[in-house]
């Protein structure tokens, strides 16, 4: 945009609504998906809920010392995994490195993440399913 007014204008706007980063395509695509898309969010959040209840139910049968806290809006999980009675590196090194989950430490997260995982259900239900075999695996061994 040559005029320095226009482009400075812009700019702020785009700025004020987050999108400064855009180019025209992603622009046209952010509209579309909040005008067009509601079937899809509908079917993604029904997806998400089932993904949840799955991984809640696979930890109560198969973890009786890993409590699920349920989410209240979110694809992340929080799994609850003190009566493991870990220190939190062992519990890092458990997930990602004997299970080969890729999982975040709630300690990241401040100091009351403490004894807590975060897990990302935001992936194929299949993929899912293969985090939790591997960790039910790799539990076998502690």
């Amino acid at each position: 945009m040559p005029d320095p007014k226009h482009r400075a204008a812009i700019t702020q706007i785009f700025d004020r609504i987050h999108i400064s980063a855009s180019n025209p395509f992603s622009v046209v695509a952010f509209e579309a998906a909040y005008r067009e898309s509601e079937t899809w969010l509908d079917e993604l959040l029904l997806y998400l809920r089932d993904t949840r209840d799955y991984v809640e139910n696979y930890v109560t049968e198969h973890f009786p010392k890993i409590r699920l806290i349920k989410p209240e809006g979110t694809y992340l999980l929080w799994l609850d995994c003190r009566a493991l009675e870990m220190s939190d590196s062992q519990l890092k090194h458990f997930f990602v490195h004997k299970a080969g989950v890729g999982m975040s430490p709630g300690t990241i997260f401040g100091e009351g993440g403490s004894g807590v995982m975060r897990m990302n259900i935001g992936a194929p239900r299949h993929t899912i399913v293969a985090a939790l075999e591997k960790i039910k695996n790799a539990e076998r061994d502690l």
